[in-house]
């Protein structure tokens, strides 16, 4: 299925600046310089300029326009399991995270995803390995999220860079 991107960048438009919106209404903290509405915002104000690329390529260029808006592909079952593999991976991190750890269980749902939607198995390791890296500093590090170590407890000192 895909929409025109006239359709797809007006709604993330819209989303990024209800997202940042709201999240300029959370709370601050007295302790750190930013709040819970801080990833929010970036994320936020990310989807509204990726919404307003799209709105203007689609205008300038004619780009990911689609006759009457609308328009199925139909790649079938393997579409419909991409979707069920990406939900599968939310409900895994869910049941398993706390038991097994992020860096265990990240490097694996970032594998299985990229490999089932690019068929690449070195690019699926790649990105398992150094997306777990990036996430994890990013996280953990840098916004001082508590991610769960899991079976790892015992090293999580050597595993803090």
């Amino acid at each position: 299925m895909k929409l025109d991107d006239l359709i797809n960048g007006v709604v993330f438009l819209a989303l990024g600046i209800g997202i940042v919106a709201y999240a300029q209404s959370l709370p601050t903290m007295a302790q750190i310089e930013y709040g819970p509405g801080f990833l929010p915002s970036i994320v936020g104000t990310g989807m509204a300029l990726a919404g307003l690329v799209l709105i203007v390529a689609r205008i300038w260029r004619n780009a990911g326009a689609v006759e009457g808006g609308f328009a199925f592909n139909g790649n079938g079952m393997r579409g419909l399991l991409g979707i069920g593999i990406f939900l599968a991976a939310i409900f895994f991190y869910i049941l398993t995270a706390d038991a097994l750890g992020f860096l265990i269980v990240a490097p694996i749902l970032l594998f299985v995803i990229v490999y089932w939607f690019e068929r690449r198995l070195k690019l699926a390791i790649a990105v398992g390995i150094v997306g777990t890296f990036l996430l994890h500093t990013f996280f953990y590090q840098i916004m001082k999220a508590p991610l769960p170590w899991g079976i790892l407890i015992d090293y999580s000192g050597a595993l803090t860079w």
